[in-house]
């Protein structure tokens, strides 16, 4: 919505708005500026000048309440008859004389008590006597030799009185009576007194002060229980160490920030030297600045209300002042505008400034528009009788085309059948390769066979030579067995008739060692004649077993030969596929740019056509004569 607004405004409306929007900006930054800068100015102001002063004069009114019943304490621990009286050991006689003296010093500084305390007779004595006897060794009387060890003339201390038990504030002071003899005295202050005089001071409008003494610890506060001498500053709610040393670091005024259930506080402290106290005030930090906030803020606001009315008469006056001009530029744009394609006009240029330069500009714009519309008059007939060529060079492209496309499919189809026959070699050529390995595997075996053969010859071959070898010996043995029955024949002979019976035995026994003899001998040729036989067959075998081992080489080499032939048929016919592909390819490329061809035909019919009408657009347009365009004008002076 805003974007269509813009779009739908005025120069005037948009320069307003801006001018506005910028001066809004401007009147914002700078409030915030002013207010930021006079706050911070203003709180310090009030911190570091005001928040002192008020302080200051709180301690000044402290020191002022406190000081009365100091001197008057100072008066006791000076006083030369008490200092005899304490020599003398502080004797019965003297409480007459010292009842009337602390009772009027009781009465003349509204004090809740008056006493002396000997250090030599541990004596207590208040306004009513002799109260109780001091024990060094009870740590509630352990305070009178601290003050006296620690050599200061005087201290405030917030203890219970020891008879009472009722929290007073004691102002302590050295007594020295000479001769050795040591006393505290002083005046104890009601702690209800003394707080209701630190309530009733205030600082801003719910602001409180307390004191502390150096070593942090409350001596006086509002609320009753933290003034019990056992709180410290930096357990405060709040406080931190770092900003209770800051505030207790004996500077003659000291602030700082903390963070409470109410918000932001700012605490200040100043110094009482001669008492060992600081006052501390705490106020809310809206109550120093509120008031003063809230005026600078109203402060700022007016005068931008003020700066903000005059800045827009201001943007009205300027923004008509620059409008104007444009708006009579627009008004004249809009009449050659509605000229129905005049390019001869002109406007006529009347100043030097943007207006005139927009004038001149525009009449530039209309002679480069004039010259470029005869430009494309021109262009455009050329671009017809161009197209017409085109058209005409697109159909006679197309037809050729075609017909290569014709001869490309008469390619593919003779390429298909080539392919076909060359698979079928491919085929043929593996079948061929296989019953050619499965021969060269059985010859394989053949020859295996053989060798086992041959082996087997020479087995026999062996085994014949050692029965050879056998029938030798049994030749042997018949020869000796002949000698031996010849030798018993001899025998048996010589013994007569005792040995015929045995020349009988030794006959028979040679006959049968002779035929023996013989048979081993017939053995013997044959077995030699096997032997001869077999050596024979084994030679026969080794021939066959070589020519067996040439058949398998040479069934291998026409295997290994089948193989290359099936692997260059294999690689033939899928380069013969590739070609068949590539010629396929071809065709649809062929087909594409067919098509391609009668889309540029179709194109250049289209170009045509938009040309005339182009021609017909640029006709509407009323032209100069290029070569009469003038310089144009040069601007009024």
């Amino acid at each position: 919505m805003p974007a269509y607004f813009l779009r739908r405004s005025s120069i005037k409306t948009k320069l307003m708005l801006s001018m506005a929007a910028c001066l809004l900006l401007f009147l914002l930054i700078s409030s915030a500026l002013s207010v930021m800068l006079t706050a911070r100015s203003l709180r310090a102001r009030a911190v570091n000048q005001e928040l002192p002063a008020v302080v200051g004069e709180i301690r000044n009114d402290v020191l002022r309440q406190i000081s009365v019943p100091l001197a008057a304490a100072q008066a006791i621990a000076g006083n030369v008859y008490l200092h005899a009286w304490e020599r003398e050991g502080l004797p019965d006689t003297g409480l007459d004389a010292w009842r009337a003296y602390a009772a009027r010093v009781k009465a003349d500084n509204k004090a809740a008590t008056v006493f002396w305390a000997s250090a030599s007779t541990l004596k207590f004595m208040d306004e009513s006597g002799l109260s109780y006897m001091l024990d060094k060794a009870n740590p509630r009387d352990a305070w009178m030799s601290s003050f006296l060890g620690g050599g200061r003339p005087y201290e405030l201390n917030m203890n219970p009185d020891p008879k009472t038990g009722e929290l007073k504030l004691f102002i302590n002071t050295r007594a020295d009576a000479g001769a050795g003899k040591l006393a505290v005295t002083g005046i104890g202050l009601s702690i209800e007194a003394l707080g209701q005089a630190v309530r009733a001071y205030k600082v801003g409008a719910s602001g409180h002060v307390y004191l502390v003494r150096e070593d942090g610890t409350i001596l006086l506060h509002r609320d009753a229980a933290r003034a019990d001498g056992k709180h410290k500053l930096q357990d405060q709610p709040g406080f931190t160490s770092a900003l209770a040393a800051q505030l207790l670091g004996k500077a003659p005024f000291a602030h700082g920030e903390l963070a409470s259930e109410q918000g932001s506080l700012i605490v200040a402290s100043s110094p009482i030297p001669q008492l060992g106290l600081y006052v501390v005030a705490e106020v809310p930090e809206r109550e120093v600045l509120g008031d003063l906030a809230r005026s600078a803020t109203i402060a700022a606001l007016a005068a931008g209300v003020v700066g903000g009315g005059i800045g827009l008469l201001v943007v009205f006056l300027v923004s008509r002042a620059i409008a104007a001009p444009v708006a009579r530029a627009a008004t004249m744009l809009g009449e050659i505008a509605d000229g129905n394609g005049d390019l001869t006009r002109r406007m006529p240029v009347e100043s030097e400034d943007e207006v005139g330069k927009l004038a001149l500009a525009f009449n530039r714009f209309v002679s480069s528009l004039n010259r470029t519309m005869n430009e494309v008059r021109d262009s455009t007939h050329a671009i017809a009788g161009a197209s017409a060529e085109i058209a005409t060079g697109n159909l006679n492209l197309s037809s050729r085309t075609e017909a290569q496309a014709s001869s490309l499919e008469e390619t593919a189809a003779a390429m298909e059948e080539l392919t076909s026959t060359v698979r079928q070699n491919a085929e043929n050529a593996r079948q061929a390769n296989l019953l050619v390995s499965s021969a060269s595997g059985q010859a394989e075996q053949g020859g295996r066979v053989v060798g086992q053969v041959v082996a087997t010859m020479g087995e026999i071959t062996d085994s014949s030579r050692k029965i050879a070898d056998i029938i030798g010996v049994i030749d042997g043995i018949a020869f000796q067995t002949n000698i031996l029955a010849l030798n018993a024949a001899v025998e048996a002979a010589r013994a007569g008739e005792q040995g015929r019976g045995f020349a009988v035995v030794a006959s028979e026994v040679r006959n049968l060692a002779q035929r023996s003899a013989a048979a081993a001998r017939e053995i013997k040729a044959l077995i030699q004649d096997s032997v001869v036989k077999v050596e024979a067959g084994a030679k026969l075998v080794d021939d066959a077993g070589a020519a067996m081992t040439g058949i398998v080489q040479a069934v291998q080499r026409v295997a290994g030969l089948m193989g290359e032939i099936d692997a260059a048929s294999s690689e033939q016919s899928q380069g013969i596929g590739q070609v068949n592909q590539s010629i396929a390819t071809m065709d649809d490329v062929t087909q594409q740019n067919a098509a391609l061809v009668e889309e540029a035909a179709a194109a250049a019919a289209a170009l045509e056509d938009q040309a005339e009408q182009l021609s017909r657009i640029v006709a509407e347009f009323k032209l100069e004569d290029v070569a009469r365009v003038q310089a144009l004008p040069a601007p009024i002076r």
